[in-house]
């Protein structure tokens, strides 16, 4: 363990929650929590479960310059909607954490440091990284991400639309004041790392479970526009989470050129990916699918949809599930579009979709991001990338080159 970077954290915590009992007392005697309770609580919660050192530059900084209580909570709130907007790929889609920082209630800030970081890590090696890193954060529409209409282009594409939550799986089904997984657990029996561990993984394995479902939803628009994103630009799988903050950056500024696909994507949600007829720009792309359908056949559809039933009755895990019933749908969409050709393209969608998901990769590390200490580990849970990515040195932050100075390591 680095016990540099341990004890700075520790500082960290200790310093704001020193401010939010400053703040509770203040709620107590004006009669109305301070609003800034709630930015200490959310910074606790991110700070507490940190393992990639994502705030260790910040805090440093904080440290040296001797900034209050109150600074420090309103620079790391700063920070942590920087980081959640530079992964958005469109501007109007939430940054959604597939883990939440929420996740246990205030068990994080309670339970002694020791026992935190041992369980940390503990779950990490099971693939479990949280907080405000690359590999915990997706783009999601509103839509899928809290079940009704967001803003802007989604909102003029659907109106105001709430989602069925009951027909239509989201990323929070039971709100994002879950008190299925906030809910907090009594820190006074937590005595060793392995009850951390054993407290945690049951809300992280639900928040899987929702997750997933949530990209089942989503997969057919996810897969247009990185197709639109990928004729226009080069770039791949723009909804992975190996993708760098510049190369969303360059993909989100793409897809405000072409409204029209991304009114498409939104449409999807309400009427279906067989809905979807190929715009103008992608007609090339979509030749291409049309020709290969009949070349490959309907041997080939039958044994997809097989292979995907298949799949989906012998999943062990909620994302192998949601492979297999893609792969399944992908199949018969295929089948279809022999009759009607423009459901090529979706069937491709959805297969294509499915092998993102199924990925699920053990190894796959994303190039570097400009964000501070934001660059996905070797194990990634829910990591959405059809190739695997070479993996690229991670640069010396300033706070690493402070302590090696100081240290001489």
């Amino acid at each position: 363990m680095d016990n540099e970077w341990f004890e700075l954290k520790d500082w960290a915590m200790q310093t704001l929650l020193d401010y939010k009992e400053e703040l509770i007392e203040e709620g107590r005697v004006r009669g109305k929590a301070p609003s800034a309770l709630k930015k200490v609580d959310r910074l606790l919660g991110a700070l507490g479960v940190d393992t990639a050192k994502t705030y260790a530059d910040m805090l440093d900084d904080a440290r040296r310059k001797g900034l209050t209580p109150a600074q420090l909570a309103r620079k790391g709130r700063n920070m942590e909607e920087t980081i959640m907007n530079a992964f958005r790929v469109l501007p109007d889609d939430p940054a959604h954490h597939m883990y939440s920082l929420r996740t246990a209630g205030d068990l994080i800030q309670k339970v002694p440091s020791t026992i935190r970081e041992e369980g940390l890590k503990m779950l990490k090696d099971m693939g479990y990284e949280l907080g405000n890193v690359r590999r915990n954060l997706i783009s999601l529409a509103e839509y899928v991400h809290q079940g009704r209409t967001g803003k802007g282009a989604e909102l003029a594409a659907l109106g105001n639309v709430i989602v069925d939550k009951t027909k239509t799986k989201i990323a929070h089904p039971r709100g994002t004041g879950d008190p299925l997984i906030s809910r907090t657990v009594d820190w006074r029996k937590i005595k060793t790392p392995q009850d951390f561990v054993d407290a945690y993984l049951p809300l992280l394995q639900q928040q899987a479970e929702d997750v997933a479902g949530a990209l089942e939803t989503s997969a057919p628009r996810e897969r247009l526009l990185s197709l639109a994103v990928q004729e226009g630009t080069g770039i791949e799988d723009i909804f992975s989470t190996a993708r760098t903050t510049e190369e969303v950056a360059t993909g989100r500024k793409f897809l405000q050129t072409v409204p029209d696909v991304v009114r498409e994507s939104y449409l999807m949600f309400k009427n279906g990916a067989a809905a979807f007829v190929p715009l103008p720009f992608l007609k090339p792309l979509a030749g291409k699918v049309a020709e290969a359908v009949p070349a490959i056949g309907a041997v080939f559809d039958t044994g997809e949809a097989v292979a995907g039933a298949v799949e989906t009755a012998t999943a062990e895990t909620p994302v192998e599930k949601t492979a297999g019933a893609m792969k399944t749908a992908g199949g018969a969409l295929g089948l279809a579009s022999l009759a009607f050709p423009p459901l090529g393209l979706p069937a491709v969608m959805m297969s294509g979709g499915a092998a993102a998901l199924k990925f699920q990769t053990e190894n796959a590390r994303g190039p570097e991001s400009i964000v501070p200490d934001l660059f996905p580990e070797p194990k990634a849970v829910m990591a959405r990338t059809p190739t695997g990515i070479a993996t690229l040195t991670k640069p010396e932050s300033d706070y690493e080159r402070r302590r090696r100075a100081r240290t001489g390591r």
